[in-house]
């Protein structure tokens, strides 16, 4: 490949970390806010698109974050394609399914954030999950495929927790050890983070396990859900507290692997 369409395929997986960790960072931030009792408010990832728009420029801001979420998308498809990672005699059949699940889940994120601009009528990302359960519940396997979701889900969960515990993200930047600080910097955001996706993928496992048992989509809870489930427990502040830091550590994660794009391949 020659240097130039290095340059622009880093350039696309550049904007498309910054941009994930900047939704990240804002979720935590908000969340936090919340659970150390400062003000802000609990949003996922459709929160945080009505939230953008009622900053000055919000339009602008999130008109980019858009394009960035859509340049994150395309750098997964690539990633499925290719395999950059991998080596030129490896198949390695499933990591490139997650990396094109990974690019369809985010495009559907670009387009969540995309449609207020374009002033497309619609419904919430979580009403449209809720709408679609509906409808399988409906079918006579559609129990079944929720429990698949789930069991999906949950493997994810138990997937984001091994990274975390496991350093794995680490794998290339381990390597190039260049600046102590930055890595290190790196190692603790990226851990933390992993660890509170997990977190928050379980809980929203357990909703849609909820989904199956109770015969109800509106049972299912996204992100907001998930971190509003943790504040009604025992300790919740703590614990929302702790997950909300972790998010925010992951949009750390994801802005230095922007700047390391050039050794860092995970995310």
């Amino acid at each position: 490949m020659d240097n130039s369409k290095k340059d622009k395929i880093k350039k696309v997986k550049q904007f498309g970390f910054y941009s994930k960790g900047l939704v990240y960072a804002l979720m935590g931030i908000l969340a936090a806010m919340v659970a150390f009792g400062l003000g802000g408010d609990i949003k996922g990832k459709s929160g945080i698109v009505l939230f953008l728009q009622e900053l000055p420029g919000g339009v602008i801001l999130t008109a980019i974050l858009a394009l960035g979420l859509l340049a994150y998308s395309l750098w997964r498809f690539y990633e499925a394609a290719v395999d950059p990672s991998g080596d030129e005699d490896e198949k390695r059949i499933g990591p490139r399914l997650q990396y094109a699940y990974s690019g369809i889940f985010y495009a559907i994120i670009a387009f969540s954030f995309a449609k207020p601009l374009f002033s497309i009528a619609g419904s919430s990302g979580d009403d449209s999950k809720k709408a679609a359960l509906s409808q399988l519940l409906e079918k006579e396997w559609g129990v079944w495929a929720i429990w698949i979701i789930a069991v999906g889900m949950a493997l994810n969960a138990i997937w984001q927790c091994y990274l975390g515990f496991s350093g794995k993200y680490m794998k290339q930047i381990d390597e190039n050890p260049k600046n102590k600080n930055e890595y290190n910097l790196v190692k603790h955001s990226g851990r933390y983070g992993y660890l509170a996706r997990g977190v928050v993928f379980g809980i929203i496992s357990f909703f849609i396990i909820r989904v199956s048992l109770a015969h109800d989509a509106n049972a299912l809870e996204g992100t907001e859900g998930a971190l509003q489930y943790l504040l009604s427990l025992p300790y919740g502040n703590f614990l929302m507290g702790a997950v909300a830091l972790g998010m925010l550590g992951y949009g750390i994660f994801c802005f230095m692997v922007a700047r390391h794009s050039d050794i860092a391949d995970l995310g």
